[in-house]
Order: structure tokens, then sequence, then C-alpha cells
């Protein structure tokens, strides 16, 4: 049975970002998969990296919880809005401390390194308007950072993306369309 992880990377915790992940969800359900969600925004802990890698980093109750929640899944999907060309400050701090290559944790006494090796992820990036506006002009792809310096160098594969312009309305013919694929995605698992 899969075991799919989401991890919402909203900061504002948007009914748009809801919509697409009860989507997603109800689509790996449908093929019998256990779904675990995360808000990165609700976890309490320093968004700073310490040491960088020179000690082993001491991760704080929630993130010993995500990083637990990490190694059980086989599949993560990240739904993260991009507004104004950047990620906020909390979502890349999270980022930092659990998914940057080669690092190692100590938690409960045992240290453990980030090779996600066997896991499959997807991107689903959220864009605000001025932001999908450009990305249709230069097909920018906002979600490379993750993609190339996260994910991939912590051994996901393959790691999937879509770009999805903003969300005006639930009801409108784009949010439906979008809907669908994300049940869609949900039920392929990949």
């Amino acid at each position: 049975m899969k075991q799919v992880l989401i991890l919402n990377g909203d900061i504002e915790k948007t009914v748009s970002t809801d919509f697409l992940i009860n989507a997603y969800k109800n689509g790996a359900e449908s093929s019998g998969a256990t779904i675990r969600e995360i808000a990165i925004i609700d976890l309490i802990f320093n968004s700073n990296k310490l040491f960088n890698n020179r000690q082993i980093a001491e991760l704080e109750p929630d993130l010993q919880k995500a990083l637990n929640a990490i190694r059980q899944s086989n599949h993560i999907v990240l739904f993260c809005p991009v507004y104004v060309d950047h990620i906020p400050a909390k979502i890349k701090g999270f980022f930092d401390r659990l998914f940057m290559p080669d690092q190692i944790f100590t938690t409960q006494n045992q240290n453990i390194n980030n090779n996600f090796s066997g896991r499959s992820a997807r991107i689903v990036s959220i864009l605000d308007e001025a932001t999908f506006k450009e990305w249709k002009a230069n097909k920018k792809t906002t979600y490379l950072a993750i993609k190339k310096a996260v994910f991939e160098k912590c051994k996901m594969t393959p790691v999937l993306t879509n770009t999805i312009g903003e969300l005006h309305s639930l009801e409108n013919h784009y949010s439906q369309k979008w809907v669908a694929k994300m049940e869609k995605f949900g039920v392929q698992l990949i």
C-alpha cells in the first residue's frame, strides 16, 4: 500500500490550496493509499540552519515528527503557492533543515541522514496572477530550486511538477480542470 505525505506549503492556508489538496487526497484514497498531511506553517521550529553541516543538528519535536512522516512515506506531494517569485522563509527553512543533501540529524539518540531514495515526489506550484503572467511569457520554472536542489539531491525520483495559475474562483472551468487533474494524479500516485 502506498504511503503518501502531503506537505502544505501555503503560509496562508488558502481555500484554493485546500481545494487542490482535497482533490489529490480523494484520488489517492480511492486507489487505496494512506494519506498523511503536514501544514508546514503550523510547525514550531527554528527556520535558520545551524552549523552548515559541520555538526549534527538536533531536531525540534515538530521536525522529528515531519522527518518520521517522510521516512514512512513512498510518495511526497508539495503544494506550494509562489507569491512575487519567492518561497516564504518558513517553507525554505523547512527544506533547509530537513532536505539539505548529506545532512545528518539526531533524533531520539540516533543519527539519521537524509538520503530519501526509493521515494517519488510531485510539486504543485500555485502562482499568483503576476507570477503566472511572467511564467506564461518565459516559462521560468518557479519550482526548479525545490526540484533540483532539494528533492533530487536527496535522491527522490521521479520528481514531477505542475504549474497552476491563480484560481480566482473555485467554480470556473480552469479550477475544475485542475481539480480533475489533481484527482487523476492522486489515483496514479506518480
